[in-house]
């Protein structure tokens, strides 16, 4: 009887005892700055989005084309994710800096369009060919783009529950580097052009994913965010549903 009770007595504490606390919101950090696309009203709806759905703590530094100056890189350094879609910024070297030590720690990163442009030619060379493992080459003209899922990506997490995704002005993409595995290609029919669209890769530890997609009539098209919002998982090593509101 006493054995018994003191069964119950045990299981009586163990329902009071408080729950774990929550873990901390996902910081992410924007750098917006390529005014031909559109990247600033794109991302802040996309941003609007992500914090409707999601526990998230999100920061960004809103800036032109060729920005010389990014106002909120201090941000950077505390964000667990950054995602770039800006093209050639001329940062100066103490901001440059501040992006440069979250990819050589392997932070991951979510690069979008120009960001394989994003910064001066030295550092460009560095971020698209080795930290993305890209190899950008131009673009084509204002051409429909129709995307295809790469051989063996159909299972993998970024391209979960993504549907059909139609673009505009294909970017051109040379040789990837070693390290990266395909997604999407893209294909402009009427000139018989295939090339890689879609990516990721791992550089220091890190996981990268770029997407040379990112037109505004991409982030209208849900299954192109449903593709970015899988990326900032996967690229995290983290589970959507632990963060969902």
């Amino acid at each position: 009887m006493k054995t018994r009770l003191a069964r119950i007595l045990g299981l009586l504490l163990l329902g009071s005892t408080a729950a774990p606390a929550a873990e901390e919101p996902l910081s992410i950090h924007f750098i917006s700055g390529s005014k031909e696309y559109k990247s600033q009203p794109s991302l802040q709806a996309f941003k609007k989005e992500l914090e409707s759905r999601y526990r998230v703590s999100i920061t960004a530094s809103w800036v032109r084309d060729r920005a010389e100056d990014l106002p909120g890189v201090e941000h950077v350094a505390q964000a667990d994710l950054l995602l770039i879609f800006a093209r050639r910024m001329k940062l100066p070297e103490e901001q440059m800096a501040v992006i440069r030590r979250h990819w050589d720690s392997g932070k991951p990163i979510v690069g979008i369009r120009t960001s394989s442009h994003a910064f001066g030619n030295e550092d460009n060379e560095i971020f698209d060919r080795r930290v993305m493992a890209g190899n950008y080459s131009g673009h084509f003209g204002n051409e429909p783009v129709v995307i295809s899922t790469a051989e063996g990506a159909a299972n993998h997490p970024v391209l979960k529950d993504v549907g059909k995704i139609e673009s505009l002005k294909m970017y051109k993409a040379g040789e990837l580097g070693a390290g990266a595995n395909l997604l999407q290609n893209g294909t402009i029919k009427s000139k018989n052009a295939t090339h890689a669209v879609t990516w990721t890769n791992v550089y220091k530890g890190g996981r990268m994913f770029y997407t040379s997609l990112g037109v505004p009539v991409d982030f209208d098209n849900d299954q192109f965010r449903r593709m970015i919002v899988n990326a900032i998982f996967w690229t995290t090593k983290s589970k959507e549903a632990d963060y969902l509101k």
